[in-house]
């Protein structure tokens, strides 16, 4: 009866872009006594905290001292939510404009989407990873590779990207797959063999699945784009790539189901079906009845 009231007031005067005290820091030591009572304040937490964050540049760590906090606080659906909302679209930003250099390592911005490692939904920063760090990664030593290179430097470059993927990461398979893929060309390139460009087996993949019909059915439109993409010298387009393509082609709703996950895949909405998408094995299954 009097320290609700008196939090609920203290947290609607407060702005995240003045303060500074964090304030988890005021309003944690309440949790053991508070309990539940308190999810009545979050709403209003999480909306300040969002709309203080929507000129955040991930260059700036002080967001994660004041978000990661309530990440055990907050519930599942909440955090994800936020965390897409506010924090996501600015590190993918980020890992869009980042480039593998090998000559010039300015790994400042790696480094700073990496910090959210612990924070983001897992899912979320191996997408990430996939789709914007190891498609260039590949694409480097690949052409490293084709052009006599000294091994020695190689191991070296190979071991330090390793280093700084966070152990989280590094845990999940898809990740490991990404690393044996940049392993296996380095070894035919020792051995001497021709070295595989990256994707190329897995479009041939691809294009196998492509010839059952009922993918041909459902993926249709979607692949129709990937050739003309191929065809006019553009990068093809991934799995998930395609699958919004067909959705945005026939206005189905294709999105993330927050806080879904289907050994270890994010669960989306494809309609009225819902869906995950097994990039690594070139699959998409769906819940039918159970």
């Amino acid at each position: 009866m009097i320290v609700m009231p008196k939090l609920s007031e203290a947290i609607n005067s407060w702005d995240p872009l003045r303060e500074t005290i964090p304030i988890h820091v005021w309003i944690h030591p309440w949790l053991p006594l508070l309990g539940q009572k308190l999810e009545s304040l979050y709403q209003a937490i999480r909306l300040k905290l969002g709309n203080a964050l929507q000129h955040w540049h991930p260059g700036d760590t002080s967001a994660y001292t004041i978000l990661s906090p309530w990440k055990t606080v907050f519930d599942a659906a909440s955090w994800e939510q936020l965390i897409v909302t506010a924090i996501l679209p600015k590190l993918i930003t980020v890992m869009q404009e980042f480039q593998v250099n090998p000559a010039n390592r300015k790994l400042d911005q790696f480094s700073a989407v990496m910090t959210w490692a612990s924070a983001v939904p897992i899912y979320h920063m191996v997408n990430l990873l996939e789709i914007h760090f190891f498609s260039k990664w590949h694409q480097v030593l690949y052409h490293w590779l084709c052009s006599s290179p000294n091994f020695e430097e190689i191991m070296q470059w190979y071991h330090g990207w390793k280093e700084l993927i966070p152990a989280e990461l590094l845990a999940d398979e898809r990740v490991r797959h990404q690393l044996n893929v940049g392993l296996g060309m380095m070894d035919r390139a020792v051995e001497g063999l021709e070295v595989v460009q990256p994707g190329v087996k897995e479009n041939v993949s691809f294009l196998r699945a492509r010839e059952q019909k009922q993918f041909e059915a459902q993926m249709k439109a979607g692949l129709a784009q990937q050739q003309a993409a191929a065809a006019d010298g553009l990068p093809e387009l991934s799995l998930k790539e395609v699958i919004e393509a067909y959705a945005q082609e026939h206005g189905l709703l294709f999105t993330p189901k927050p806080g879904r996950l289907h050994n270890h895949h994010q669960v989306y909405s494809f309609g009225s079906v819902s869906i995950i998408v097994d990039s690594l094995n070139q699959k998409v299954l769906a819940q039918v009845q159970g």
